[in-house]
């Protein structure tokens, strides 16, 4: 299949080394790079050659493209890339945050949308090379809810790639999980500069995390149907699975790069508002990562 992946970091960059064996991909970044071979280190070996470009018109005859890039990101991506797009073919989410399908639909429709979350852990070393420091499962579906045979083409080419997938009928509400998910892990391993699994080796993270999840639970529960219960034990498992890893956010804090906590703990936070939910812990970890943030972009 042809496949264009649209954001050079860590994930991106994971999925063009893992597709890229078996199939034809282009990896779309907005600056030019030198990479001509992925190379993927830790829990997988892989090192391939594949398609880096600047140019969105090489995703023309792409059949399923990948969005990958950060989520406050996904409005300028689909802006420069849906006019360069096959009306064949189908856009895969497998970002952080709330909104980035709805985005995506906006340009799209909603036939050709796909929503996606993965658990994989993987820490960007330069352009072209991670690490897969944590094995995890993606799930993919059609968004909002629903059903359509192309998802399960998707599902087959990932899982052939050595992408553990599965398909659900209801993807928004695993996009809801992953976000209160990731309102726990990424905020306390930015401010604290820990790896993941450090958030379950000290009982008082660990005390905190629950705290936090339960917090963002309550704003889930007027969207979706979820429990607390499992959706603490899903963040604990995560952390576990991927305790060699360094969070997304953390990578952004090191790297000095804008974070999406603004995606992540700022919308639990604007959608508790809108739903009578109090969020003092959310907005609590949202101001300590806003003020490392800014101490560098502003400086």
């Amino acid at each position: 299949m042809k496949i264009g992946i649209v954001g050079p970091g860590a994930v991106g960059t994971f999925l063009a080394g893992l597709l890229g064996q078996e199939n034809e991909v282009t990896l779309l970044g907005r600056k030019s790079l030198d990479i001509k071979d992925i190379e993927v280190v830790g829990k997988t070996e892989i090192k391939c050659s594949v398609d880096y470009t600047v140019s969105v018109s090489e995703l023309a005859d792409d059949e399923l493209i990948i969005i990958c890039t950060k989520s406050f990101d996904t409005d300028d991506a689909m802006r420069s890339i849906s006019d360069h797009l096959s009306a064949d073919s189908v856009v895969l989410s497998l970002q952080n945050g709330l909104n980035n399908e709805k985005v995506i639909s906006s340009y799209v429709g909603e036939d050709r949308t796909i929503g996606g979350v993965t658990s994989n852990g993987v820490t960007f070393i330069e352009p072209g090379k991670v690490r897969h420091a944590g094995v995890g499962e993606t799930v993919i579906g059609s968004y909002p809810r629903g059903h359509h045979e192309s998802i399960d083409d998707v599902c087959e080419i990932l899982n052939r790639a050595g992408i553990k997938t599965r398909t659900s009928s209801e993807i928004i509400s695993h996009i809801w999980e992953k976000t209160i998910v990731n309102s726990a892990i990424n905020p306390l391993t930015a401010v604290l500069d820990i790896k993941n699994g450090a958030l379950i080796e000290d009982e008082f993270l660990e005390h905190l995390l629950e705290k936090i999840v339960s917090e963002s639970v309550k704003v889930a529960e007027k969207q979706i149907d979820t429990s607390e219960d499992s959706l603490v034990s899903r963040t604990m498992e995560v952390a576990d699975n991927t305790s060699d890893n360094y969070s997304s956010m953390l990578q952004d804090i090191r790297n000095k790069n804008k974070t999406e906590i603004e995606q992540i703990n700022g919308e639990i936070i604007k959608i508790g508002g809108r739903s009578g939910v109090q969020t003092p812990i959310n907005q609590t970890l949202f101001n300590l990562v806003k003020s490392k943030e800014n101490r560098y972009l502003s400086g």
